[in-house]
């Protein structure tokens, strides 16, 4: 029996909650270093007096960063392994958030978001992989979206946080514990995250036979006498792979990701400042942001609800769909205050488990060698979206786009991902019929 058939056929030990519980407080740490921006960024541009494009390219510029972490470091998980691109991941984002907090002007500010972005977009890749690697595939999307929780409930704890401080240390105190929090993850990786095993298993480290049994006694899982052979063709991790193999699949991957993050980072970012420009006070404001991450945690633990009995590709475009809906009446009832927070928790809702379904879908179409490039190069092109939106956002400001326009623009782009989620998905279905889930094994 391989790896994979005795994972899939077991249940959850305690060692496998753990792996999962890590990887949620780190993409919960991640999401408050992301979002925490958008909670100082009313005291910064009062403080700088910034216009709304800088304001744009403050939001923006982490979101630059976790593009380019995810197209060139995340890649170097599949050379160097998940664990320590982790560690060293987390460090960058450590020193990003705290020369952040000591920031005494605008361009030294943007580095510091840049240099915090490299990092969370170099690890984020790795982390649904090596979930999907440590979780029977009966549960792998349950445990997937509950992943996805971290970043919503990083932005309350942001939100918090900016509310507990801001009033009486000022928003470089937000930075500051953003530090505190990172550099005490570096430590709880160091000490309880294991290896990859699809890491170990197809690119053979020194001593991976006896690190692989190790992992699998942790597991309450039969030992292995010899490792697999790598699985054929996939001996080279290049994007190009990606592309000549099954371009349709993977572009249409990537599109789905860049709209996912340009609606998710626009409305993380610039709903405060929205809701106060079409009449909101400062506190309802601060209350919308912070119920659109409310409203993502509920439809995060949704997902991972009915994931336990719906199939993937019927959730994921439903929510998809739905995000849409919810971009519309966010457009519609912008000027109304207690409607636009009903609006906000929706659309953090559906755009959260949208993420949450690409993120269960993505890995199982790579195959083990060239997975974290697969998922990477996807984010990757996702963050483009991300980092896009919140800076175009801005400059539309300055052209005079009312804020209602800005939320009605997402909303054919939304309904076309999903679209585009129902196409890649029909294939993968078949194929999962006739390989029992090859491409998402550990062989």
């Amino acid at each position: 029996m391989s790896v994979r058939d005795s994972i899939d056929r077991s249940g959850m030990s305690r060692f496998q909650i753990r792996v999962v519980a890590i990887c949620l407080v780190i993409n919960l740490v991640d999401g408050f270093d992301v979002l925490v921006m958008s909670f100082a960024a009313p005291g910064v541009a009062q403080e700088w007096a910034l216009t709304d494009s800088r304001v744009g390219v403050l939001l923006s510029s982490g979101l630059v960063g976790m593009a380019l972490g995810s197209a060139v470091l995340a890649p170097l998980a599949d050379r160097i392994g998940r664990r320590p691109l982790t560690l060293a991941c987390l460090a960058l984002c450590t020193a990003g958030m705290a020369l952040a907090a000591l920031s005494t002007g605008f361009a030294v500010l943007a580095g510091c978001r840049f240099l915090t972005g490299l990092g969370i977009g170099g690890m984020v890749a790795s982390l649904p992989v090596v979930i999907s690697e440590y979780t029977p595939r009966r549960l792998r999307g349950t445990m997937i979206a509950l992943y996805g929780m971290g970043l919503p409930l990083g932005g309350v704890l942001g939100g918090a946080v900016a509310k507990l401080v801001v009033a009486e240390y000022g928003w470089r105190a937000t930075f500051f514990a953003g530090a505190v929090l990172t550099l005490a993850m570096v430590f709880a990786v160091a000490a309880a995250m294991p290896e990859s095993l699809d890491y170990l298993i197809s690119r053979r480290p020194r001593s991976a036979l006896s690190k692989v049994n190790r992992l699998l006694t942790r597991m309450r899982l039969p030992a292995v006498d010899t490792l697999p052979g790598p699985e054929p063709g996939e001996d080279r991790v290049r994007v190009t792979t990606l592309l000549t193999r099954d371009k349709a699949r993977t572009v249409l991957l990537w599109i789905s990701y860049f709209v996912m993050m340009a609606g998710f980072y626009f409305a993380a970012s610039w709903t405060p400042l929205l809701l106060q420009q079409s009449g909101s006070s400062a506190q309802e404001g601060m209350n919308a942001g912070l119920l659109l991450n409310l409203g993502g945690i509920a439809g995060t633990l949704l997902f991972g609800l009915l994931a336990l009995k719906a199939r993937l590709r019927v959730l994921t475009v439903g929510c998809f769909l739905a995000a849409g809906t919810a971009y519309l009446a966010m457009s519609l009832f912008l000027g109304s205050p207690a409607a636009a927070l009903l609006a906000a928790v929706a659309v953090g809702m559906f755009i959260n488990a949208a993420g949450n379904g690409l993120n269960a879908v993505a890995p199982g179409l790579y195959a083990a060698p060239v997975r974290a490039t697969g998922v990477g190069w996807a984010m990757a092109f996702g963050r483009v979206g991300a980092l896009t939106a919140p800076m175009l956002a801005g400059l539309l400001l300055d052209h005079s786009w009312s804020p209602r326009s800005l939320f009605g623009l997402l909303v054919v782009p939304l309904a076309a991902a999903a679209v585009a989620v129902f196409v890649i998905t029909a294939p993968m279905r078949a194929r999962t019929a006739a390989k029992a889930d090859t491409p998402a094994a550990l062989t």
